[in-house]
């Protein structure tokens, strides 16, 4: 064995600590290897005592076992440097250590995955891949740290023997370090990898996946070949334009494009042809517009979804650190508050719907007078249908298939066991759109974590037509109604802060945050009235505005927009950057925030932000948006917008997915490294989003559409 193989052994001695090992059996262990020197400087450097040339084993009462088991017998067996088989070099080849950087925070440490499976197929035993983590803490931080390690386990440690040895591991940290990094020997977490069999949820998926697969390829082949069979036959009678364009809105809000043509196809030829590929990247990649359209809106939307992946990007990476320590060097940077606190880009999600929901049906309101029952109930069933068709996929894909999906040292988190247990007894809140209160555990997975969002919006939208209806027939009524209900709102959010003591936004940290006010729709409802208060006020004045300004100079123009842009540019930058101090004394000096700024915080800023947005993009629709309704409104957003509702559905569990498959830490300096995998992460949420657009999102909405119309 060569001296890599020697170090292993000996490093692995200070876990070993009962072993009886003489000086002589030692030496003459060494001599027959060669390279003594070379090894008793090696050890020096990393900071081994130098235990293999003593008569007994380090005498520290904390590398020492106070019992013995089968899992500890087996562990000594194979860290005995006196009886050196293949199997124990494998098996510490195969672990987890230590590496450079361990006082600035550097502790993840990987063992070699595949290295495990070799074991097995060696030995012919039941090793398994497991994981293990502790909570850790960094001298005068305020920081909660992760320790993790994984490595390959013997039967014997398996089903939680493991956390016999655990707090030995933390101790040595504790002794190596000095005392600069300590672990809380009663927060220990360990997880083996498992034999996974498909349940039903799992079958489903597949079916699923292959009812789909199915109705693309005929779908697309019908689309090709169809008319050359009509035109054989002398029946293809018509132009051709037998398409139905439906433009997807963000969040399940979809203007629906009228058909253009007379169609002279069956009913099942124009069903089959929803899902042909070339229609349906044709209607993705359409750039047309009409009239009346907010185009600036599609700027808006695909900049919040790359906030949202830049934020979801950056707290998931944070578990797989080698430098944890240089969070605090980000933190006293105050760009990184962007990061931190991207929060406020779900608000714009929010205050978007609204205005898009009050704009719409106050304009069919006003064409119509009236809503007919019939005609609110496809109101309500022209949303569900096209929101829950991928939404029921990626439940399917993330809560049940997913697990069988993936492999690697991380394959064993506990997350993705709870998420699937969540998924598999739950899965009918998350169709019902009410999965953000029900089940009401702080403490479990929820099946899809970004799918309270998805419930909250459907909620909003369920009880819109009450605000928006008395602001069409009664706008004084329904302008104290909408004020009143944000006045609640924002009320409650203060209260809730107060009683339970919460700090301002989920990045200081506090759990309690998501479940308390995060996730709850009577506090994340105001961004919501926000923006139907601002599609009425469009669809009232926005026709009148824009003539006016249409005739006003331009220097004049400037004059009134430029107060306008400048004030709600400084209200969103004190929304997000607002924080910054408070990030600051949180995680380096461990102070709180003061409960009186966090109820002003909570209280105050979704109101604040979606109300700056809402005059931004009233500015840019009225004519006064200069260069930015320019940028906002180019056509190539218009794409991209299509895509914004799958790529929220895909990228945190193909975030997931990559954290999970990675066999290395990550590093945030330099910025340029993060910097290019949050961009190949936005990259592959698109690519994803594009295949589940064209198979199952445009196609169910082209399919809804012909119902619609006929009805």
């Amino acid at each position: 064995m060569n001296v890599r193989g020697v170090c292993l052994h000996v490093f692995f001695c200070l876990i070993a600590s009962s072993s009886t090992t003489t000086k002589e059996e030692t030496t003459l262990y060494l001599n027959k290897r060669g390279n003594v020197e070379e090894l008793r400087s090696i050890l020096k450097f990393i900071g081994v005592p130098d235990i293999s040339l003593s008569s007994k084993p380090p005498s520290h009462d904390k590398l020492s076992f106070e019992k013995s088991s089968e899992c500890l017998n087996k562990l000594k067996s194979l860290v005995d440097i006196t009886n050196i088989t293949a199997e124990s070099e494998l098996f510490l080849d195969a672990a987890g250590k230590p590496s450079a950087g361990l006082t600035t925070g550097n502790l993840f440490w990987i063992g070699d995955y595949e290295m495990c499976e070799t074991l097995r197929n060696v030995t012919r035993q039941d090793y398994r891949s497991c994981k293990v983590t502790a909570q850790a803490f960094i001298e005068k931080s305020p920081i909660p740290l992760t320790l993790t390690w994984t490595g390959c386990i013997p039967k014997q440690c398996q089903n939680g023997s493991l956390t016999e040895v655990l707090p030995l591991l933390g101790d040595w940290v504790t002794e190596k370090t000095k005392g600069q990094i300590t672990l809380n020997r009663n927060k220990w977490t360990s997880d083996c990898e498992t034999d996974l069999e498909l349940d039903a949820g799992a079958y489903a998926a597949i079916t699923f996946l292959a009812i789909v697969g199915f109705l693309v390829v005929v779908g697309t082949i019908w689309h090709i070949t169809h008319p050359i069979i009509l035109s054989l036959g002398k029946k293809y009678n018509h132009d051709g334009s037998d398409t139905v364009d439906v433009d997807l809105d963000n969040g399940g809000i979809q203007a629906v494009e009228e058909i253009s043509a007379k169609v002279t196809e069956s009913p099942f030829s124009n069903a089959v042809k929803c899902f042909s590929l070339q229609r349906t990247f044709k209607s993705l990649t359409s750039t047309e517009t009409k009239a009346g359209q907010v185009l600036c809106l599609n700027g808006i939307r695909v900049l919040s979804i790359n906030w949202v992946i830049l934020g979801h990007t950056f707290a998931f990476v944070q578990g797989k650190l080698s430098d944890q320590s240089y969070l605090l060097d980000l933190i006293k940077r105050q760009g990184f508050t962007l990061i931190a606190n991207a929060y406020s880009s779900v608000d714009s999600f929010f205050c978007l719907s609204g205005f898009l929901v009050s704009y719409l049906l106050l304009k069919q309101l006003t064409k119509k007078g009236h809503l007919t029952l019939p005609q609110w109930i496809a109101f309500y069933f022209h949303r569900y249908v096209r929101l829950t068709a991928p939404y029921l996929m990626m439940i399917l894909l993330e809560g049940f298939l997913y697990r069988h999906l993936v492999s690697g040292p991380f394959s064993v988190e506990a997350d993705i066991a709870t998420n699937h247990e969540t998924c598999k007894k739950y899965w009918w809140t998350n169709l019902l759109y009410i999965n953000n209160l029900v089940p009401w555990n702080p403490t479990a997975s929820p099946c899809l974590a970004q799918s309270w969002y998805l419930a909250n919006d459907m909620q909003f939208f369920v009880i819109s037509p009450i605000f928006i209806v008395l602001l069409f027939l009664y706008p004084k009524i329904g302008n104290k109604v909408n004020t009143v209900a944000l006045g609640c709102s924002a009320t409650a959010a203060g209260l809730i802060t107060a009683y339970y003591n919460l700090e301002p936004s989920m990045s200081l940290g506090n759990p309690q945050n998501f479940v308390k006010l995060y996730r709850v729709p009577w506090v994340r409802i105001t961004p919501y009235l926000v923006g139907i208060l601002g599609g009425w006020f469009y669809w009232c004045w926005g026709e009148d505005a824009k003539e006016i300004v249409k005739i006003v100079p331009l220097w004049k123009k400037a004059i009134v927009a430029l107060p306008f842009w400048v004030v709600t540019a400084l209200i969103e930058y004190g929304v997000v950057f607002g924080l910054w101090s408070d990030l600051k004394d949180r995680f380096l000096h461990g102070k709180a925030a003061s409960n009186t700024d966090s109820i002003a915080y909570e209280a105050v800023a979704r109101i604040a932000w979606s109300l700056a947005l809402l005059i931004q993009i009233l500015l840019c629709q009225f004519g006064l948006g200069g260069f930015i309704n320019s940028l906002l409104s180019w056509k190539g957003w218009l794409v991209l917008s299509r895509l914004t509702y799958s790529v929220y559905l895909i990228h945190l569990g193909l975030i997931s997915l990559i954290m999970t498959e990675t066999r290395h830490s990550f590093s945030l300096e330099p910025d340029f490294e993060m910097a290019v995998f949050y961009l190949g992460v936005m990259l592959m949420s698109y690519l994803a989003a594009v295949v589940l657009y064209v198979c199952v999102e445009q196609p169910i909405a082209s399919l809804e559409s012909i119902t619609y119309r006929k009805k």
